[in-house]
């Protein structure tokens, strides 16, 4: 199918029509054949007009990713660095969040919409097949075609800055800024009872508003003083409402719209405008200050965004899904006109002379539609064969077939993978097929789907690396093992004890190799710190790790696909102190601080004791209170016969005991990931398999210490 995209690395508004592989439909999924989408001109031009400087800075501006960036930059080898550069360069990122097409398929969990039927969908971009949550996805009334429908998401977001604004029968509303959202609050303001001042600095856009509310009165902030015209427009008073739906770097778009609302009105936010906001307007005033975000409740809410609950309808009256449809009602009414907001349409392939075209004078504050069309069904299949990258590359033992395409996989992986002897990568399936596009030319990947059972399926293919989001590991891990495949699995290899059971029967029933990723044990400064210890001889291991706090809605801290941080990260750990110790766990003891927003599944403040018989004690320490910009990210302290060895961050090593101390360091981080899938080729050679229960040892730790915390023992 196809599919439009933009990169950080191309030249302003420069996007690419590429063929993927469609996506598949998950259980709270609606699949659509997409007839229309359409262009934003204002949140697409924006993120298209960004330079590579622009959307660095843009980055940056978050805490939390200036943080990652730093460790990056102090932490990762030139390699990796370099990998990771041109990935975020090179990167197809998916654009457009609004159309319209036929349902051809449903998840298990997806009620009141059928095959065949006609809908809208927001959150997914220009794509010929999409594969929305069921929230995202209304019908279509009868009297509104596809094309008018596709206005779905941007109708949404008007809707919803209107309803935050609250307006009574009567009020005299400013909208500023007649663009495309703009022109369709300006509707939605009317069809509400309020009456409408728009505000622009061109007269094409205020005259096409007329067109649309012909009663509406409109200034051409370019041309006349805006505060004493809307006095004059208002008896003296001011207005009751102002929504801003402008975008601009402006600093006087937000305070010229305090200071035209009357004394207890209201300034409603829902363009992007600068925040640079003058004290006394407020003050004098006594206003409220709004922000609309997005199209209603359910916005960055992941269980609500995909489909796993809905808000009851009496105490959550208008979610984001009832708002599309509240938007499509008012379309078929006749109380919104989406039809003269619409200045062409281009087929998918035309993509880039349609965002040429937006951009012209005549098209301003209008908007264009993409179309699509489906000829046998051909644009919903969900493998793409590419023929110029059939050939193998070198003459490589086994064939690789990935699943899951993320960073890290993208950036460590794949590159690892690529420059082994013993490997060539065959098939690689992602969950969308978006983060394939840009990796299958660049390594010359056959095959790429989003059927990951295509890759399990594929008799050329010897083994799979499974690096999906947590929640698919152990099913696609017991399914190629099944198919005789071996599997090298990417942390955690289970989420729950039904898991551990299923996976463990199946690597007790396969002959086939399996293999989880604990890269630290491979690591050169772990191996090093392994062969300093004596075996015979008890110790003490303190392995702490000082994060900085996770955002709440990080994926990683989602029961469903995360697991949480000690199931969903501390294997690696578990791992590393079963490497260090040498015989198997006798007794875990678990201990966690919660605040009231957590629970013992999505906190990320814990403490694990490990006993290994009369050979060893260990303690994991992970927390997010420590000063984490000052210590290392990871510390293991091993203390043993008079001697205390240190690894910080597996970049040094020191050894401190009573006469001398040593210290090896690194220039850079090194985690052992290459080391690793080297073992990962030793195995497949010599046939050897640990068992399933050293496989899973790390996971039976943190599975039982998760239960532990869970039932509040000690």
């Amino acid at each position: 199918m196809k599919q439009v995209f933009r990169r950080v690395k191309d030249k302003k508004g420069i996007v690419l029509v590429e063929e993927l592989p469609a996506p598949q439909v998950a259980d709270n999924q609606v699949l659509v054949q997409t007839e229309y989408t359409v262009i934003s001109a204002g949140t697409e031009g924006a993120t298209l007009s960004k330079t590579f400087p622009e959307l660095v800075k843009q980055t940056l501006q978050d805490p939390w990713m200036r943080e990652a960036v730093k460790n990056l930059i102090f932490g990762a080898s030139p390699i990796l660095t370099k990998n990771i550069v041109w990935d975020e360069t090179t990167l197809m990122r998916a654009i457009g969040y609004s159309g319209a097409g036929t349902v051809i398929d449903v998840g298990k969990n997806v009620n009141g919409i059928s095959v065949g039927s006609k809908v809208a969908f927001a959150a997914e971009g220009h794509a010929a097949v999409v594969a929305p949550s069921k929230n995202f996805v209304v019908p279509i009334p009868e009297n509104v075609s596809t094309q008018e429908a596709a206005f779905v998401t941007l109708g949404g977001i008007a809707l919803q800055g209107v309803r935050r604004a609250q307006i009574q029968i009567g009020e005299n509303v400013v909208v500023y800024g007649m663009g495309l959202v703009g022109l369709l609050t300006a509707q939605i303001v009317r069809a509400a009872g309020g009456k409408v001042i728009g505000v622009d600095i061109s007269d094409a856009p205020l005259a096409l508003l007329k067109k649309l509310v012909p009663d509406a009165r409109t200034i051409n902030a370019s041309e006349l003083d805006l505060l004493p015209v809307v006095k004059g427009m208002t008896e003296g008073y001011g207005a009751d409402v102002v929504i801003i739906c402008a975008s601009s770097k402006d600093k006087c778009i937000a305070n010229n719209a305090m200071k035209m609302a009357r004394k207890q009105g209201k300034v409603v936010f829902v363009g992007l405008v600068k925040m640079d906001l003058e004290r006394m307007p407020f003050f004098q005033n006594e206003l409220d200050l709004k922000f609309s975000r997005a199209y209603g409740p359910g916005v960055m809410e992941p269980n609500y965004e995909k489909g796993r609950v809905d808000y009851p309808f009496h105490y959550v009256r208008w979610t984001e899904q009832r708002n599309l449809g509240a938007f499509l009602d008012l379309v078929a009414s006749g109380k919104v006109d989406v039809k003269s907001l619409t200045a062409g349409i281009y087929a998918v392939d035309d993509a880039q002379k349609a965002f040429h075209d937006l951009y012209q004078p005549e098209f301003r504050s209008r908007s264009v539609l993409l179309h699509y069309t489906s000829e046998n069904g051909e644009s919903s299949h969900n493998t793409v064969n590419f023929k110029k990258n059939q050939a193998k590359t070198k003459n490589s033992t086994y064939r690789i077939g990935l699943i899951g395409c993320g960073n890290f996989t993208r950036t460590t992986h794949i590159p690892n993978l690529n420059s082994h002897k013993s490997f060539d990568i065959g098939a690689i399936a992602s969950k969308t097929g978006v983060n394939a596009v840009s990796i299958v030319d660049r390594f010359k990947i056959p095959q790429s789907t989003t059927d990951y059972r295509v890759v399990i399926d594929n008799n050329d293919i010897d083994a799979v690396v499974v690096a999906t989001r947590h929640d698919m590991h152990c099913q696609i891990a017991c399914e190629a093992l099944a198919q005789g495949k071996h599997v090298f699995m990417e942390k955690p290899a289970v989420l729950n004890f039904e898991q551990y059971q299923q996976l463990k029967q199946a690597i007790d029933d396969s002959q086939a190799v399996f293999m989880v990723g604990y890269n630290r044990r491979y690591s050169s400064l772990g191996i090093r710190l392994k062969e300093m210890l004596q075996p015979n001889l008890p110790m003490i291991i303190q392995y702490n790790v000082a994060i900085p706090e996770v955002p709440s809605d990080h994926w990683t801290l989602d029961s469903h696909e995360g697991g949480g941080r000690l199931i969903g990260e501390a294997e690696h750990f578990f791992d590393f102190m079963n490497f260090l110790a040498e015989v198997p766990v006798s007794h875990i003891g678990a201990r966690c601080l919660t605040r009231q927003s957590e629970t013992s599944q999505n906190q990320f403040n814990f403490a694990v004791d490990l006993t290994y018989g009369n050979s060893a004690l260990a303690t994991l320490t992970y927390t997010s209170l420590a000063a984490a910009t000052k210590l290392p990210r990871e510390q293991v302290i091993v203390h043993q016969a008079g001697r205390t060895l240190i690894v910080n961050d597996f970049k040094s090593l020191q050894c401190l005991q009573a006469q001398k101390q040593k210290k090896q360091n690194k220039l850079f981080a090194e985690m052992g990931h290459k080391r690793e899938v080297d073992a990962f080729a030793n195995l497949l050679e010599s046939g050897e398999t640990p068992s399933s229960d050293v496989a899973l040892a790390a996971s039976y730790i943190a599975l039982k210490a998760q239960s532990i915390l869970d039932e509040g023992q000690s």
